[in-house]
C-alpha cells in the first residue's frame, strides 16, 4: 500500500507521519517512508568525503555501507513510481507513506488548509484512529489482493481489486473467485507425472496458494515449486 501525506511547510506532516510508523510498527507491520525535497542542490552526500568524490568521478551510484546503515545514492532524479518500485522490490513493506509529492496520482490525506490534490481520501483533523483505520483496511484488501490470480476475467462479475475488497469484508470467499481454483497444478513423484483429478487439482491449488501468498518473496512468483523429500 502506498499513501502520501501532504500539506503546507510546519503543518504537521512529518509529525503525523512518525505517529503512524510508530502504532503500526508496534502492530507488526513493515514500514517504509519517502520524503520528497523539492530543492535541486540538495545532497545528502558531503562535499570532499570519499562517497562524494566517487560520485563526482561519475559513479551514476554510490552506496556507503556500514555495520548499522546502507545508504544507496543515486545520482540523477527519479520519478516516484520509479522509487516506489524499487522500495517493493528491495523490502516489500506492507506501507509506504510518502511526505509531499502532492501532484502524484497516489492515494493521500490533506494535513492543514491546504487546497485538496486530486486523489485525497480525507484531510487529517486530528485523529490518527481514523487513519490507522484506513491503513490497516488498505493492507488487508491488498494482501488478498495478491492472492488473486490478477487477470481480471471477470467471471465472478468484479475485476480483482474490487473482488479482494469483497474477500476482504467477507462478503465473498476466494472460493467464489472462478480463476483462483483452476490455476495449473502438477504432481510428480521422483520425476513421474501424477494425474490429478478436478478437487485434488483445486484442493492443493487453494491451499498452497492461500498457505504462501503472505510470504514475502512470492507477491509477484508465476510458479512456485514445493519439494518434498521422504
Amino acid at each position: 500500500m502506498i499513501l502520501g501525506i501532504y500539506g503546507y511547510s510546519k503543518s504537521g506532516k512529518t509529525t503525523l507521519i512518525t505517529d503512524v510508523v510508530q502504532k503500526l510498527v508496534a502492530e507488526g507491520y513493515s514500514i517504509a517512508t519517502i520524503k520528497h525535497i523539492p530543492y535541486e542542490d540538495f545532497t545528502i552526500d558531503t562535499e570532499k568525503k570519499d562517497t562524494w568524490l566517487h560520485a563526482n568521478a561519475g559513479a551514476r551510484l554510490v552506496v556507503a555501507s556500514a555495520p548499522n546503515e546502507v545508504a544507496f545514492m543515486v545520482k540523477n532524479g527519479m520519478t516516484l513510481d520509479q522509487i516506489t518500485r524499487i522500495v517493493e522490490e528491495m523490502l516489500k513493506p506492507d506501507l509506504i507513506l510518502v511526505e509531499g509529492y502532492k501532484g502524484e496520482s497516489i492515494e493521500k490525506i490533506a494535513v492543514g488548509d491546504i487546497e485538496e490534490e486530486s486523489n485525497t481520501v480525507f484531510r487529517y483533523g486530528g485523529d490518527l484512529e481514523k487513519i490507522l483505520d484506513h491503513v490497516r483496511r488498505g493492507i488487508g484488501i491488498e494482501r488478498v489482493y495478491k492472492q488473486l490470480p490478477r487477470v481480471n476475467c471477470g467471471k465472478c462479475g468484479f475485476d480483482c481489486a474490487k473482488m479482494a475488497t469483497l474477500i476482504y469484508t467477507g462478503e465473498k470467499d476466494l472460493a467464489d473467485c472462478p480463476s483462483f481454483s483452476q490455476l495449473n497444478v502438477t504432481l510428480e513423484a521422483d520425476d513421474e507425472e501424477i494425474p490429478l483429478g478436478h478437487f485434488t487439482r483445486d484442493l492443493i491449488a487453494n491451499v498452497v496458494n492461500g498457505m504462501v501468498s503472505s510470504l514475502k518473496g512470492t507477491d509477484e512468483a508465476r510458479e512456485l515449486r514445493i519439494t518434498l523429500r521422504r
